[in-house]
């Protein structure tokens, strides 16, 4: 990918749990990201972070989304959970059913999916447990008390979520579900900052 030629440029993801960086970290990865999106056609092939491509095979798109697409294709899905990110607080997020979206692009059928964020970050996610938790691709996030008083928005509706968030597009299991048995320490499911889903297998 274009990203590769910036070595400066890494999208950290939650591999592990000291995975977690400075705020402004995420913040210059994303911006980078975005005024790269930003320079003309000689750049063709910078990966925008505001499109969610599906892909059977690698390079070649079946169909890609804004978030405007996928709310005109897909109903919004809420899930309130606590992330290993959110210091055991409870957050809304509010998005699209994943395996809706892999069902109608014809995907539903796959062992496995791979979720890809740029940098070429990648995460393999096994479809039984897509079908059993139904995760959502989030892109939106209920302002809470704290965000609120401090003027970036109104309590309790929703906001696009910031590289801050790990938006534009993240995926957000319901935390509280899932088994112990998971390694506390492995999160590579939760795919922040993600613009690919790919047929793996």
């Amino acid at each position: 990918m274009a990203a590769k030629s910036l070595p400066t440029m890494m999208i950290l993801q939650p591999i592990e749990e000291k995975a977690v960086e400075t705020y402004s970290g995420w913040r210059a990865c994303f911006l980078g990201l975005v005024l790269l999106c930003a320079v003309p056609a000689a750049s063709a092939g910078i990966v925008d972070p505001h499109v969610l491509q599906i892909e059977r095979q690698s390079g070649k798109p079946i169909a890609s989304y804004k978030e405007d697409d996928l709310a005109k294709s897909f109903s919004y899905r809420e899930i309130q959970t606590k992330t290993p990110w959110t210091n055991d607080v409870q957050r809304t997020y509010r998005g699209f059913s994943l395996i809706e979206i892999l069902a109608k692009n014809g995907l539903a059928n796959a062992k496995v999916i791979k979720g890809i964020a740029p940098n070429d970050y990648s995460a393999r996610i096994d479809m039984d447990e897509i079908k059993r938790y139904n995760p959502i691709v989030a892109s939106q996030i209920a302002c809470n008390d704290v965000e609120a008083k401090a003027g970036k928005c109104h309590e309790g509706e929703f906001r696009p979520l910031e590289a801050d968030d790990f938006g534009p597009f993240y995926i957000v299991w319901p935390f509280d579900s899932m088994p112990k048995a998971y390694d506390p320490g492995d999160h590579s499911r939760w795919i922040w900052f993600l613009t690919e889903l790919q047929f793996e297998q």
